[in-house]
């Protein structure tokens, strides 16, 4: 036969309810529980703080008295004056090609993206040349790289120049 558990339990529940909890000691032994737990944390999560600052702190002094943190910049000014002084007329000429380029580009800039293009390569082979200065040091290859670089810089602004002064001519004649 099929008894009903549930009918069962609650007809039943009196002669069943023998034993009452005392509520007080059952509060204090998860009172208790609580406390001990904050204590660990706190202990626990200092020690490895300490250890981490530790570790930090033993990190910067290591790279600040070897020197590794601290790389110096190396340019072509600092392996010679003579250098130094070719590297800042290319400079110089690459500037003013370039704010003579930029205003006439500006118009038309996907007619010329291919030289632009250039231009950004170019770029990127001077950081990873300087890149190998500062970590080489003074190599004759790498500084003649930086100084072709240069000249090929301006030898691009020539062309974008030109080519540019040509669309300008020929848009002038059709006008006309």
């Amino acid at each position: 036969m099929k008894i009903n558990l549930e009918k069962y339990l609650k007809e039943k529940r009196l002669l069943l309810d023998v034993e009452q909890p005392d509520e007080n000691s059952v509060w204090e032994g998860i009172k208790a529980g609580m406390v001990e737990e904050r204590k660990i944390i706190p202990n626990w999560f200092w020690k490895v703080a300490a250890v981490f600052l530790l570790g930090v702190l033993t990190t910067y002094i290591v790279m600040n008295e070897t020197g590794i943190g601290s790389q110096k910049v190396i340019t072509l000014s600092d392996v010679s004056e003579e250098l130094g002084k070719q590297e800042a007329e290319f400079k110089m000429v690459a500037e003013k090609k370039w704010e003579e380029v930029k205003p006439l580009i500006s118009k038309n800039k996907g007619d010329f993206q291919f030289l632009l293009n250039e231009l950004d390569e170019l770029e990127t082979i001077q950081k990873i040349y300087q890149q190998d200065l500062n970590e080489i040091g003074a190599n004759e290859y790498i500084i003649r790289a930086l100084l072709d670089y240069y000249e090929k810089k301006i030898k691009i602004l020539d062309r974008l120049l030109l080519e540019t002064q040509k669309q300008n001519n020929h848009e002038e004649q059709i006008t006309l």
